[in-house]
């Protein structure tokens, strides 16, 4: 299928613009809660989809973080978007960091939510078998969404962000995001990029710890900062939108 780089929602019409990828669990609803909160005068949203989730789900690969890179500027691009802040949550924090490297001077910045590093993420054995078990199976992923969020959720709660995932997402193309994004990465490409990298972190994220990020993005980008959401997982845009909202609003001003 013919790779459709509109967004699946605009939302506000003001002078920042910013485009927002959700990471490897879902499609762009995974931001409806923050919706009501933007605010839309001064705001410019569009929320892409990977390709294979949500409104492309239907559409062909490669399903990659730098083919997710490639297709923000794309759609950057149908917009005419010069410059722009990008969002990038989970795996498509690293493709944003894709970005940083090859469209340093488009970038206002690159806001890094719960992200993989570049350099991929060094998962262990368990770790990935509740992964792999999650691409298939409904209680395997209300499972890694529990662990996720801090163990803090009701089962209606999580039900319902599990059964989004399930909708916005197919399996054969969270295998194949999967291998990308455990994948080797790029770090090793970052050299003097100026692009301000600002990465926003849930306490609760057993995946996204504030120390190893500092390690990893903070030492390769020296325009870095971080900031740690209380009472958040993973999902801060779907766990607690008006912390989030207010913790992205501090970012783009």
């Amino acid at each position: 299928m013919t790779a459709n780089l509109t967004p699946a929602q605009l939302v506000g019409n003001g002078p920042i613009r910013i485009i927002a990828v959700t990471g490897w669990m879902g499609d762009h609803r995974l931001f409806e809660p923050f919706l009501p909160l933007i605010d839309k005068e001064h705001h410019s949203f569009a929320f892409l989809d990977a390709r294979g989730y949500g409104s492309r789900i239907k559409e062909d690969g490669p399903y990659t973080v730098e083919q997710i890179a490639s297709d923000i500027i794309a759609c950057a691009d149908k917009l005419g978007w010069d410059r722009f802040h990008v969002i990038g949550h989970s795996m498509a924090g690293m493709s944003a960091q894709r970005l940083a490297i090859d469209i340093p001077k488009r970038l206002v910045s690159a806001i890094l939510l719960a992200p993989v590093p570049a350099s991929g993420a060094k998962i262990d054995d368990q770790r990935r078998q509740l992964l792999l078990a999650a691409v298939r199976e409904p209680d395997a992923r209300k499972r890694l969404i529990n662990i996720n969020t801090g163990g803090l959720r009701s089962d209606e709660w999580l039900d319902r962000l599990r059964d989004t995932s399930l909708a916005g997402t197919r399996p054969d193309v969270l295998e194949a995001y999967m291998a990308s994004w455990t994948g080797k990465g790029f770090a090793d490409e970052i050299q003097n990029v100026s692009v301000p990298i600002r990465v926003i972190v849930g306490e609760k994220d057993p995946g996204a710890v504030p120390d190893r990020l500092r390690e990893t993005i903070g030492a390769w980008f020296p325009d870095f900062e971080l900031q740690v959401l209380y009472g958040c997982g993973h999902y801060p845009m779907w766990e607690e939108p008006a912390v989030f909202a207010k913790a992205l609003s501090a970012t783009l001003a």
